[in-house]
């Protein structure tokens, strides 16, 4: 399964994308991809990161762009399985989970799916996270690996 986040506000609080996945249909006729809106995301600020690890573990920031594998891991500060996006580069001290809240100031390291509200809040991010868990669940049942790609569609909301 591949999920796809694309990110389409910045601002100097927040970053908000949307989280799709990607459907792919082959037949002897046809081959085509087609995107399945699922949620909103809310992140930390995109900012730059230096070299220093001591800079990431202080200073919130979303995720770079990339692909990342996606699994279900046990998470101590919310004592739920949640899922967990893997080898996230510059974020190697803390794990990059999705996460249940409404503002970035709740995020740790992470982001958190729901509906945005359009002033820097999420709203259902609970019910988003099981929505989550059992897409993810699904696909690991058909025996396919599950993958996040995030890619830069950004403007600036001033």
């Amino acid at each position: 399964m591949e999920l796809i986040l694309e990110r389409f506000i910045k601002t100097e609080e927040c970053t908000v994308g949307r989280l799709s996945i990607i459907n792919r249909t082959f037949d002897e006729y046809l081959g085509r991809e087609d995107k399945e809106f699922i949620c909103d995301t809310l992140e930390p600020p995109i900012k730059k990161m230096g070299k220093d690890p001591d800079y990431v573990r202080q200073f919130k920031s979303a995720m770079p762009p990339g692909r990342y594998p996606v699994v279900i891991r046990h998470s101590e500060s919310f004592d739920l399985c949640l899922p967990l996006v893997v080898g996230v580069p510059k974020m190697t001290s803390k794990q990059v989970f999705f996460q249940i809240g409404n503002s970035v100031e709740e995020i740790e390291v992470g982001l958190i799916p729901g509906a945005y509200r359009g002033d820097g809040k999420m709203v259902a991010s609970r019910n988003m996270i099981f929505t989550l868990k059992k897409l993810i669940f699904q696909a690991k049942e058909r025996g396919e690996g599950v993958f996040l790609t995030v890619v830069r569609k950004i403007k600036d909301e001033k």
